[in-house]
């Protein structure tokens, strides 16, 4: 499989980027996948060896996250969905891409529907897996980090590898999925320096009623061919949430993915490979 993975340099610094597959697969346009909160690229990892042999797959690890760099909040407009969505457009500028089908999960859900909505040109086709695009109920360990003043030293220096196993965790319908050297791979980007504080800030982002209720337009705006994709038992996202994402885009069409929570392509790879290729067509 080929695999010209590496670091490309941006306005904001470096972003990791693993770039699997064939290069111009019948000239069918590369699928981006874009990864939540807490993660980094490596969540995609088992839908790598089903879709890469025919499909050309751009898997950033987000500014903030994973091996890419960590740029204060302040730099990048605290990491808000609409700048990272402008970082990915400048990394398709960077690698020459006109086009691109894009997959967006949670928090990368979010982000996909900006760059959608910033750059209609550049996306053929939608799929929105959990996808955060309205306000969150949050737990109380998460409203206890967003108190102000206290919060962002809570979350930097109280949050340990145990916090972000019990986030996964909650993430899996079966818990006992999460192995700890996924864990361990988790914990180590997360905990380099700077990782807590744009983990953090796009928290702070997710968080915000205003900022979120701004993502509704953006959704009625889309005209992209869009599939949401939702697992049936998510502990995170509100179920009612699939619906109204729905409903929110104009065509767009929803699937359920049986006895599977939050983190459809770590829990049920094989489900959600079944609906990218429905969705991208039979070359996928």
């Amino acid at each position: 499989m080929p695999d010209r993975s590496r670091l490309v340099s941006l306005d904001f610094g470096r972003l990791y980027l693993r770039d699997l597959g064939p290069a111009a697969p019948d000239g069918e346009p590369p699928l981006l996948l874009i990864h939540g909160l807490m993660v980094y690229g490596y969540a995609f990892r088992a839908l790598v060896p089903e879709l890469a042999p025919t499909r050309r797959l751009l898997i950033p690890d987000l500014p903030g996250a994973g091996d890419s760099d960590r740029p204060p909040p302040v730099h990048c407009a605290g990491y808000s969905p609409t700048w990272l969505a402008r970082a990915l457009l400048a990394l398709l500028d960077d690698l020459g891409l006109r086009q691109v089908d894009v997959l967006g999960h949670s928090w990368g859900g979010a982000i996909a529907v900006c760059l959608a909505d910033a750059a209609p040109e550049r996306v053929r086709r939608l799929l929105l897996v959990d996808a955060t695009c309205f306000a969150m109920p949050l737990p109380l360990e998460g409203k206890l980090a967003l108190v102000p003043g206290l919060g962002p030293y809570v979350f930097k220096n109280l949050y340990r590898r145990p916090a972000l196993a019990h986030y996964l965790a909650r993430a899996l319908a079966d818990p006992t999925r999460l192995g700890e050297d996924d864990l361990d791979l988790y914990w180590d980007r997360l905990a380099r320096t700077g990782g807590r504080e744009a983990a953090y800030a796009m928290l702070t982002q997710l968080a915000n009623d205003e900022r979120m209720a701004a993502m509704l337009p953006r959704l009625k705006a889309l005209t992209c061919d869009t599939l949401v994709i939702w697992g049936e038992r998510d502990a995170i996202v509100p179920r009612e949430h699939a619906e109204r994402l729905r409903d929110a885009i104009s065509g767009a069409d929803l699937r359920w993915v049986d006895g599977c929570g939050h983190a459809v392509a770590e829990e049920r790879p094989a489900a959600l490979t079944a609906l990218v290729r429905e969705h991208l067509g039979a070359t996928a």
